[in-house]
């Protein structure tokens, strides 16, 4: 991302928080040996020609691929912003952690949603896998609740932005408003909740988003099928990457769970 991207990004309130001085956390890596002595994968350049544990402020420039901070090394942009959050060599305030995430999320909510091949389209999508898997109970570390959080309030505010213009459908309005991707960022949220805790909590704010919301009409749908809160939501629960059927999957409506009549009504399979 540029820097000048980064910078009206990023407010300066939050950008103070995060490049307060103090220590950070490393994170060791069995998955690829360091090339570098003293190097494990999640610490990043101490400007002395050694390696250091990062601090918030460094997970943030680590994202973006700062070269002073994140060495070619690592490929991996999103790894130093986990190891803070997820506290794997040294505990930090809950409230230090909770300001990582909720920036995280506030650099989501200030972007638009961008075309797949785009530069702000990859940074978007770390940020998302980045606070799905600190929040996770499994996984090196400690899980971070606060990313949880900051993944609902991502796909809160943006229903709440959709919808305050009027409407009563965030992805109807947002794909009037901006055409067949303008609501990316609202399913990637909602998919990202669920991946954050797939059969307990995250499990159920989908199915809850289900619940509280209209299936379409079969007559408004189809063939040009517009998109509705119901159909992304409930695809969200029905699609299990390679994993065969959410273990959750059978809570959902029946409408949703007869494949025939959820390809018409939605346009997937």
């Amino acid at each position: 991302m540029k820097t000048r991207t980064w910078t009206r990004m990023l407010g300066a309130a939050a950008l103070a928080v995060l490049l307060a001085p103090g220590g950070g956390l490393g994170q060791e890596r069995e998955d690829r040996p360091p090339s570098v002595a003293g190097y494990v994968k999640g610490m990043v350049l101490d400007g002395a020609g050694g390696w250091r544990a990062p601090t918030p402020a460094d997970a943030l420039r680590a994202l973006r691929g700062d070269p002073d901070v994140l060495p070619h090394l690592d490929g991996d942009l999103g790894s130093t912003a986990l190891t803070v959050l997820r506290q794997e060599l040294e505990s930090r305030p809950a409230a230090e952690l909770d300001a990582l995430a909720n920036t995280l999320a506030d650099l989501i909510l200030a972007s638009e949603d961008s075309d797949i091949v785009s530069e702000e389209y990859g940074f978007q999508r770390n940020i998302f896998s980045v606070l799905a898997y600190a929040a996770r109970a499994d996984g090196r570390g400690t899980p971070h609740p606060g990313s949880f959080d900051a993944l609902v309030r991502i796909y809160e505010t943006a229903v709440a932005k959709a919808l305050a213009d009027g409407g009563t459908d965030p992805v109807k309005e947002l794909k009037r408003r901006r055409g067949p991707s303008g609501f990316a960022v609202l399913t990637r949220a909602l998919r990202s909740i669920l991946n954050a805790d797939r059969t307990g909590r995250g499990a159920d704010y989908v199915l809850a988003v289900v619940d509280a919301s209209e299936p379409p009409d079969l007559e408004d749908t189809w063939p040009t099928r517009p998109g509705s809160l119901w159909c992304e939501a409930a695809h969200i629960m029905r699609f299990n990457t390679g994993r065969g059927d959410h273990p959750r999957k059978g809570e959902l409506p029946a409408l949703a769970l007869d494949d025939e009549m959820f390809y018409q009504l939605c346009g997937y399979h």
